[in-house]
């Protein structure tokens, strides 16, 4: 959804939308490893208002994600409940290309051309900056064994314990080959 800022009345706009899975899959690269899909409809109100050197956009984004575990591999609902509160501004044109260090107040503007905000890519950002870098079904998930793949937080883990499997040993021996490296034997 486009909205140009010259049609933005003095009041302000409130826009109330909602986005289905077709809609999210637009913003989805094709080959995304976390099959991110929608579990409940994501419901967007925002208010558009107009300022002398800015654009504020406020509002809620309500929905639900299906998103993959990261230590469990299991799919699970993620619920996403973000307010929203973002100040476009016009982007100068005859700012430097140059890098420089932004300042704590130029972390709360977003950019744009001063014409048309992009209503759509602005609520796939804060959806996306909603979600955790690691995602957990839970901060207790056990995962899954790295010899048989079981689920642990489903069942037992039926492997052998066995200190020769252990990715430590081979370290224990480069460790004793080492000069000067004497072994504590009791």
């Amino acid at each position: 959804m486009l909205i140009r800022v010259d049609e933005i009345p003095e009041a302000g706009r409130t826009l109330r939308f909602h986005w289905d899975q077709e809609k999210l899959e637009q913003f989805v690269p094709p080959d995304d490893p976390f099959g991110i899909k929608l579990s409940r409809p994501i419901n967007v109100v925002l208010d558009v208002n107009r300022r002398t050197d800015h654009i504020r956009v406020e509002g809620r984004i309500e929905g639900a994600l299906d998103v993959t575990c990261h230590r469990c591999l299991s799919v699970f609902s993620y619920p996403i409940d973000e307010r929203v509160d973002v100040y476009l501004v016009e982007e100068d044109p005859d700012a430097r290309e140059d890098e420089k260090e932004l300042e704590a107040d130029e972390l709360l503007h977003e950019f744009f051309d001063g014409e048309v905000i992009d209503i759509d890519q602005l609520v796939a950002e804060q959806i996306f900056l909603s979600l955790p870098v690691k995602v957990l079904c839970s901060e207790e998930c056990k995962g899954i064994c790295p010899r048989c793949g079981v689920n642990l937080n489903e069942e037992a883990c039926r492997c052998k314990s066995d200190a020769k499997g252990s990715p430590f040993t081979k370290l224990a021996s480069i460790k004793a080959g080492l000069p000067g490296f004497k072994t504590d034997e009791r």
